[in-house]
């Protein structure tokens, strides 16, 4: 889940699924596939769609209906929450912060709930802190570390924010945030298959993979991080769901005029819980995250949308590239 990245054992077989109406269009590269689970990454998993026609693809021990955690694309359905109990008159967008939720923020009579969704509040991110990821401390504690550090200006990425957020959006319609998206997003949208589990993830699902980072540098073996839970995460991160859900999800809200809002607008690399990525062939809309040793990755533009799931984090420089060139590759090509 850690900023904005750009951003199981490697041995089955390739598996492709189209699904289409008239020819297939050209796959993603399964060389590139390939050469991320030769990297050393357990498993990767790769879904594009273009219009109507999509195809699925996976290398190392994914399949391709496995649910994952997702990170930081967890924001984008929390910042869809919030636009819609904004719409539903529950809260206002700049309302501040100490309307909903009173002595939440020493300056929350000053930051709205806008700043929270499009990073401009200035709350420390707390991921940027190893220690405070190590201690899986409850999302309170870390939005009560992070309220008494200093303040940025501007926009500055912080999951902190979304911390606040969820607070914020509970305190307003007085319901837990989990029943929130499960009724306002979730089954609006039609994601069957999508869960916020801050803690362990119930049932089968792709199992993420962690390893120590020294002096920067990813060390040692990846440890399965299937018995963890994501109670640090919470609002900024806890979301499970599947390729096709995240296909379905992003589709239909950039489609609608909720998701028009949520958009970046000129060069803001942020908008309301989506953001803009700049790649090989032009600027894409959408959102990445990784936690617990998974990496999610969601571009759109136009009628065509790239979803990329690898469950290994941190990576090894060698890794990252691989990563990097089956992506361009993958939504580019």
């Amino acid at each position: 889940m850690r900023r904005l990245w750009v951003a199981a054992l490697a041995t089955a077989a390739l598996v492709a699924v189209v699904a289409t109406r008239g020819d297939p269009p050209p796959p993603p590269s399964a060389a590139a596939a390939e050469d991320v689970v030769e990297s050393g990454v357990p498993a990767v998993l790769v879904r594009i769609r273009t219009g109507a026609q999509v195809h699925e693809l996976t290398k190392g021990g994914a399949s391709p209906g496995d649910r994952f955690r997702i990170g930081s694309v967890t924001k984008t359905f929390v910042a869809t929450l919030a636009l819609i109990l904004a719409d539903l008159g529950v809260l206002g967008l700049d309302d501040p912060v100490e309307r909903h939720a009173p002595g939440l923020l020493s300056d929350g009579d000053r930051v709205t709930v806008r700043d929270l969704l499009n990073h401009t509040a200035g709350l420390f991110d707390y991921t940027s802190d190893p220690e405070l990821l190590r201690g899986e401390l409850n999302p309170r504690a870390l939005l009560a570390i992070a309220n008494g550090r200093e303040r940025t200006a501007g926009y500055a990425y912080s999951s902190t924010n979304y911390l606040a957020l969820g607070f914020v959006l509970q305190a307003a319609a007085l319901t837990p945030l989990d029943e929130l998206l499960r009724r306002h997003v979730f089954e609006r949208f039609g994601l069957a298959h999508t869960t916020f589990e801050p803690r362990r993830v119930r049932g089968p699902h792709l199992h993420g993979h962690e390893r120590a980072v020294r002096d920067g540098i990813a060390t040692g073996r990846f440890r399965d991080t299937s018995g963890k839970t994501a109670r640090s995460a919470w609002a900024a991160g806890a979301a499970v769901s599947t390729a096709a859900d995240l296909d379905r999800f992003f589709t239909r809200l950039l489609a609608s005029e909720l998701g028009q809002r949520m958009r970046p607008r000129g060069d803001d690399r942020y908008g309301l819980g989506l953001a803009r990525f700049d790649t090989d062939c032009g600027p894409v809309i959408g959102h990445t995250g990784n936690l617990l040793g998974t990496i999610t990755v969601v571009w759109t533009r136009g009628d065509r949308l790239l979803v990329v799931a690898a469950n290994a984090f941190p990576l090894t420089p060698e890794q990252e590239t691989a990563l990097q060139v089956l992506l361009g590759r993958a939504f580019c090509s």
